[in-house]
């Protein structure tokens, strides 16, 4: 969701019975239209669109008031400028990316990267400025997802018999976060030089530890393949 309106609507079917869930992103709250205008403003080229000021705090006030059920991110880590290597994991990696459209906007490609900075961004801007509660933070992030797909309770809540997939989360560790911490193979992080307070320390995977502070312990494989079920319960 992009567009004040679409909160609007989405409200209205669910108070008239329908079955309908939504959706927003980190770049549809923070960021508006004002910066395709900026000499790099490919980089804020995604599908749907950025907005108006406007429609970020309307789509604020949808998640606040349980209107929208979920933040997802949409991740597309193009790169900005593809003809560039970076160093990925020990090897040069360059990938065609937002230069590809240098000559007609036709052709940038549509979408932005984010996997990795949705909770931390939100954690700082959302949860610590008082916009949305801890317990939302989970919700939106982990909980009702979980539920939307039909892996409630294994996913998304820490019960017996639950998976044992957790967090460790430092709420008070400082972080100027950007390219270097993001992990996104690709050039450009769009929160370079935020300030952000509360980042993740510890994450495992089914009882597993897969991250110990700066150091990554999964190995490939570790994932498994769920089934879903149909139908949602929230």
């Amino acid at each position: 969701m992009n567009v004040a309106g679409e909160v609007d609507q989405l409200r209205y079917a669910r108070e008239h019975g329908l079955r309908v869930m939504g959706e927003t992103c980190p770049q549809y709250l923070f960021f508006s239209q004002e910066k395709l205008q900026h000499e790099d403003g490919a980089k804020w080229v995604c599908s749907p669109p950025l907005r108006t000021p406007q429609d970020n705090i309307r789509l604020w006030q949808g998640l606040a008031d349980g209107t929208i059920q979920t933040i997802g991110t949409d991740h597309c880590p193009f790169f900005f400028d593809g003809s560039q290597p970076i160093i990925y994991e020990g090897q040069p990696v360059a990938i065609p990316g937002k230069e590809l459209g240098k000559d007609d906007f036709t052709k940038i490609p549509n979408g932005l990267p984010g996997v990795a900075d949705r909770l931390p961004i939100l954690w700082t801007y959302a949860v610590r400025s008082g916009k949305l509660s801890p317990n939302q933070f989970v919700a939106l992030t982990s909980t009702n997802p979980a539920k939307i797909f039909g892996l409630y309770p294994r996913k998304g809540t820490l019960l017996p018999g639950s998976d044992a997939d957790i967090v460790i989360w430092d709420p008070d560790k400082h972080i100027r976060y950007g390219l270097a911490t993001s992990h996104h193979r690709t050039d450009y992080n769009l929160y370079e030089n935020w300030e952000l307070v509360g980042f993740p320390v510890n994450v495992f995977l089914r009882g597993s530890l897969i991250v110990d502070g700066d150091q990554w312990l999964g190995k490939a494989g570790m994932g498994q393949f769920l089934p879903r079920n149909p139908g949602s319960i929230i």
